[in-house]
């Protein structure tokens, strides 16, 4: 492996990196636009620039391979004066759109800017003015923004395989379009808003919606499928205004899909299910003399099924079974991303947790207790948003003597239960999901429920309390340190860690 100096300090690295990802890593500060660590390098922006010892010019790193005794500068005055020349030229046909981007306050060209510009421009010429639309059902672009570093013109390429995007025109007239005819609407195309460094494109559905310094961004993961994409959700005023992936190389990389992405209009929605009927604690009464069923769903967290669990032991229940949500055959992208058929954040600990057959029968156990008479209470606990509940399922529940419902949107059953609990959605509330891989990771609440919505982990717990089964209710960490006592939430930390748990 070479050694090599990099500002006065001695380094032993990687012969196969190049300089750029080098410094980056070592904390070096070394600006750049057209690399992406997920991305192939291309050398387009020339801001990366470095001073190398065996050059007698400034070397764009992001290029640049590393030898043997490699001296490397990442600042100085002849560092500077390349810097700001570069950018100066990147700013001739740019707009000052800032008091209107979308970017602003994330945008790579501002902070740069901000650091080597004096604030006086000497262009005196006009300006060219490019196109201005729709690349897609979710995507517009400002080309007059558009700095041509390719990010998402590669990614197309290497990441979704699909190629929608290019490079038009030649010289300060080039921009990025797509091909004639051909959107781009591939099932990841909303990554490029995110690796785009300035304001060109813009998401849709994000458009003029939050300045994002007023906005506050939660660490979480997404609960759309069985994969568990790490991400930050971006709120403004209790409400949910985008998604955005949060790296994490042994899950999903860098990315996520637009069906995640998109994927929370269900927690504002003016479906939720408000209308609390009841209490929790009339199940505790009412499990005293009825046998109950239980149905929960692969929606829930692990801290809820461990609860669930205990709940229909000290119940003394007969069947269990799970609503699931699988659609179609997963989809496996050229960069490695992939989008699981099961679109539901933790069957893989249900499977741990009851066994893999017993979630495969699904609702049929608990249905035939219902029409046979086995059961006559029912304790529903769903979650999955916009599932319509099975025909023959409904039919025997409101067979059933008493009839408790916990769900996140209306439904027929919540219209004619005995208890009706408004259930909390994955961004409201703390817990943990165990993905397709077996790997643990949090959700962290980062919007307010509506007010008569009630933590699952909190009335579960209530009902075990008044039934005796558990002396006091605790912290939905405590929870989980009783359904995996080998972990805390601070050694999942904020990537997560891999169990025992086994891909299907």
């Amino acid at each position: 492996m070479p050694t090599i100096k990099l500002n006065g300090k001695d380094l032993e690295v990687d012969g196969k990196d190049k300089l750029l990802k080098i410094c980056l890593e070592q904390g070096a500060f070394v600006p750049h636009y057209c690399w992406h660590p997920g991305l192939q390098p291309a050398g387009n922006c020339r801001m990366c620039l470095v001073k190398v010892s065996n050059s007698k010019k400034l070397e764009v790193s992001c290029m640049y391979p590393v030898a043997d005794k490699m001296e490397v500068s990442t600042e100085g005055p002849e560092i500077d004066a390349g810097r700001k020349a570069v950018l100066e030229y990147l700013l001739i046909n740019h707009p000052l759109d800032c008091p209107i981007c979308d970017k602003a306050g994330e945008c790579d060209l501002q902070d740069y800017t901000y650091k080597y510009r004096q604030g006086v421009s000497r262009f005196d010429e006009d300006k060219n003015i490019r196109h201005t639309k729709d690349l897609g059902p979710n995507i517009r672009i400002w080309g007059n923004r558009c700095i041509v570093c390719t990010r998402c013109v590669r990614f197309c390429e290497e990441v979704a395989g699909t190629g929608e995007l290019c490079v038009i025109e030649r010289g300060d007239r080039s921009v990025v379009d797509v091909f004639p005819g051909i959107p781009i609407d591939n099932p990841l195309s909303l990554n490029v808003v995110d690796i785009c460094p300035v304001g060109a494109l813009i998401d849709k559905n994000f458009m003029y919606a939050a300045r994002v310094w007023f906005t506050k961004r939660t660490e979480s993961v997404c609960a759309s499928c069985a994969r568990g994409c790490n991400i930050d959700i971006t709120v403004l005023d209790n409400d949910i205004k985008r998604l955005q992936p949060r790296p994490n190389a042994e899950v999903n990389q860098y990315w996520m899909c637009d069906e995640g992405r998109l994927n929370t209009h269900y927690v504002g929605s003016e479906r939720r299910l408000t209308r609390s009927t009841g209490t929790s604690l009339e199940i505790a009464e009412t499990g005293r003399r009825l046998k109950f069923a239980g149905i929960l769903s692969t929606y829930a967290t692990i801290e809820e099924m461990h609860l669930f669990k205990k709940l229909m032991e000290a119940l003394q229940a007969g069947a269990v079974g799970f609503l699931t949500s699988v659609r179609g055959q997963a989809q496996k992208f050229p960069g490695g991303f992939v989008i699981e058929a099961d679109k539901t954040p933790n069957r893989a600990y249900a499977a741990q947790l009851f066994g893999e057959e017993a979630v495969a029968r699904g609702i049929a156990p608990v249905v035939g207790d219902l029409q046979s008479g086995a059961a006559q209470g029912l304790l529903l606990m769903n979650g999955i948003p916009d599932l319509p509940l099975p025909a023959d399922l409904v039919e025997a529940a409101r067979k059933a003597q008493f009839l408790a419902v916990c769900d996140i949107l209306q439904n027929p059953l919540a219209a004619v239960a005995h208890v009706v609990i408004p259930a909390t959605t994955w961004a409201e509330k703390d817990g943990t999901f165990m993905n397709i891989d077996g790997r643990v990771q949090r959700i962290h609440k980062a919007v307010e429920p509506p007010v008569t919505s009630r933590a699952e982990s909190q009335w579960l717990q209530e009902v075990l309390v008044a039934l005796g089964a558990r002396p006091a209710v605790v912290s939905a960490e405590g929870v989980f340190r009783e359904a995996l006592p080998e972990l805390t939430y601070s050694k999942i930390g904020s990537l997560g860690v891999k169990t025992n748990g086994h891909r299907r």
